[in-house]
This record gives structure tokens, sequence and C-alpha cells, in this order.
């Protein structure tokens, strides 16, 4: 069962027991006359209804706000017509309106905490004029009906008060919690980045190795087939991709912990664009690419974050691998925001893949063809930056990732 729910069923069992008790004494000990027939009933229909609502929502993880409400106004209700035959406003339980204002501003938002605050004063005042006096009841003199008014005004203050600053308290709670929930989330992602980070310098290690074997065995083959054009040609490429890879290796040993790979060199944006589009299609020639830039000039310098560029090589190589035809590019900035564009005409993303995307390891390709962290590693490299990463099915299907940076993060001093 929800808490808060459970919490409120609970007081009203305590407030129900206690009022029994405290009728009955006022009955037998101090002689008062009571229409204990009509209290029976109004508590017997309170406890009926704590009881179907205990059954009811017994496995209720979550109650909607609306359970609340109804509850709440029914121990308002239950509660004024309790008051009302037992006396009205001279009855010392009418100070128990203000249970339920304490827990709507401490569990609900500030319309139905006022909407429940209103409802409760309502009520208390409604008795000071209407409601069945106790047999015997004598006539209040002038100080004892403007005790009466005060308790009346002590209530309506103490319910504003408690409806605003327990309002506002439990909002704060709240959202110290979703602050908290969300520190936990980006703690345990900076965890499982350290991870990859400590894999990858182990692995740039171990592919240093083979990929200077695979360099020699290339060059030799290349060597010995120079009467045959294509398969030359194939060797080329590949020694050319070997050798992308050993400086891509090279440069992460030389650039590990920098935070600006460009060592402070400042270029436009435009120029920044180009480079990246340039250097992604030199690795995937195969891809037929639509790419266009846009923005104001002369265009903002910008210094370049290494990492940023490999974000942006996953996004682009994830379309890749996804289009069936083509990918297109569509890069824009202005004075408050870069932004990129990339447009695959694939199947798009599936319900699961778009609910990992960029929160966790994930890949829908066969084994073997993805490790899944490419859509991580670019997340996290944009919620560094200040920027995000939104995905959305494109206008003629596939998909549209959407790359937004604040510029001010990336321009020169």
């Amino acid at each position: 069962m929800d808490q808060n729910l459970r919490y409120l069923l609970l007081i009203r069992t305590f407030a129900i027991a206690g009022q029994a008790l405290a009728l009955a004494c006022m009955h037998g000990w101090f002689g008062v006359s009571l229409p204990l027939g009509e209290v029976a009933v109004i508590l017997l229909v309170l406890s009926g209804l704590t009881l179907v609502s205990w059954r009811r929502h017994a496995h209720t993880k979550r109650a909607q706000e609306r359970v609340f409400i109804v509850q709440l106004f029914a121990d308002v209700a239950a509660l004024a017509a309790l008051v009302y035959v037992t006396g009205g406003s001279i009855n010392p339980f009418v100070s128990l309106f203000i249970l339920p204002i304490v827990f709507a501003a401490a569990s609900m938002r500030p319309w139905p905490t006022t909407l429940v605050t209103l409802v409760a004063v309502g009520a208390y005042t409604g008795l000071m004029f209407f409601h069945r006096s106790l047999p015997g009841e004598h006539a209040l003199h002038g100080d004892v009906q403007l005790h009466l008014w005060g308790m009346w005004y002590g209530f309506v203050l103490s319910a504003i008060l408690v409806a605003y600053f327990v309002s506002r308290i439990a909002r704060t709670l709240r959202s110290r919690d979703r602050a908290l929930a969300a520190a936990r989330e980006h703690a345990i992602r900076a965890e499982r980045l350290v991870e990859l980070g400590t894999l990858a310098a182990g692995t740039a290690h171990e592919l240093g190795t083979p990929l200077a074997t695979i360099a020699v065995i290339a060059g030799e083959l290349e060597a010995e087939h120079r009467d045959d054009p294509n398969l030359g040609r194939s060797l080329r490429t590949l020694r050319d991709q070997v050798d992308r890879c050993r400086d891509a290796l090279a440069r992460l040993a030389f650039d590990a912990g920098e935070l600006r790979a460009d060592c402070g060199a400042a270029l436009g944006i435009e120029e920044f664009f180009d480079a990246v589009v340039a250097d992604w299609q030199a690795l995937r020639p195969d891809v037929d690419v639509r790419y266009a830039r846009n923005g104001p000039l002369p265009a903002p310098r910008v210094v370049v974050d290494r990492t940023l560029r490999q974000a942006i090589v996953n996004v682009l190589n994830n379309a890749a691998d996804a289009s069936v035809a083509s990918v297109e590019i569509e890069g824009h900035w202005s004075a408050e925001t870069l932004t990129l564009a990339v447009r695959d005409d694939g199947p798009g993303l599936s319900g699961e893949a778009q609910a990992h995307a960029g929160r966790a390891p994930y890949s829908d390709k066969p084994p073997g063809d993805g490790l899944g962290i490419g859509l991580l590693l670019a997340h996290s490299t944009l919620a560094r930056l200040g920027g995000r990463i939104d995905f959305a099915r494109g206008e003629h299907g596939g998909t549209c990732a959407r790359i937004e940076i604040p510029t001010r993060v990336l321009l020169a001093a």
C-alpha cells in the first residue's frame, strides 16, 4: 500500500478510537447527555470506510491524488457530523479539523491542499452557527462567546500557516529526494564511465601490437601484389585504416587527462563542423552523406574538446549503421546554441532502445556488431558540457538525433 495512504488510514483509526473513548468518558463519568446512537452511526460509517479502503488499496503501490482528496473530504464530513450533534464549536474535538489540513499539506500539491483547507475552515465556521445544542447547555456568556471566537480565529490562522509552511517543507523535501535520486544516477553513470575508461586504456595498450603486425603484413602483401591494381587499392585502404587506428591510440595515450584536445587552438564553428564531418567520412567512405550548415557570420570561434568530436562521431556512426541509403547532417549555430541534427532513413529506434539510449550500455545490433556504449559516452560528454541529445522519429521515417550545446561553454577566451 502507498505509504502516505497507510499513514492516513492509521491516523483515522487512532482518531476513531480516541473519539469513542472520550465520548464514553463524557457520558459515563461526567454525566453529559450525548446522542450516542447518532454518534455510534457516524463512527461506524467512518470505520467501515476505513476498512474498505484498507482492503481496496492494500496492493496499491502509489495511490492517485484524487484518492487522498476523497479520503480527506470523508474525514472532514464525518468530523463535522460528529461535532454537529455534540454541541458544535464548544466540542473540544473541533480542533481535529487541523489534521486533514496537515496531511494534505505534507503529501499533496498546493491546489488540493488549498481546497481541503477551505473545506475544513468552512466546516468549522459553519459549526459556529449551526449545531445541535447538548441537553442542559446554558446560554454562553459574552466572555465565553469571545473565547470561542478566539478559538475559531486561532484555528483559521493555524490552518493557513500549516497549509502554507508544511506544504512548502514537503515540496522542498520532495525536490531534495528528486535531486538525490538524480545525483545517485549521475554517480552510477560516472562510475560506469570510469570503468569504461580503465577498460579503454587496457584495450588500447593491447591493440598496439596486433595493429603493428597488421600494418607490416599489409605492407608486405601490397609489395608482393603490385601487379594486381584492385588488390593493391584494397591493401592501401587497409593500411590507411590501420594507420588511423594507430593514430587514434596514440592520441588517446598522449591526451589522457586533457580537457582541451586542441591545446587552446581556436577555430570557427563552421570549420569545426566541416572537420568533424570530413574526418568521419574518411572513416565511413561507403555512406552517402548529405551535409549542410548555416548560422550568422562571422561564426564564433570555439575551442573544442576532443571528447565532443568523439561523441558526435558516435552519433554519426549509429546513424550510418541504421541507414538504408543516406545520412543527412545539418549543423546550425547561434549566439546561444550550437545544434547538430543527424537523420537516417532506417527503421527507427525501438521502444526499448529509446528507453536505454544514453542511459545505459545497450545495442540492438547483432552480437559482435556493437558494444552499446557509443550513445552512453555521447550522452555523458554532452551532459558535462551542459548540452543534451534527443531522439525523435523523422518526418519520413528513420530517426533524428538532435544534439544541442550552449555556445558559451565552447567559446575561445
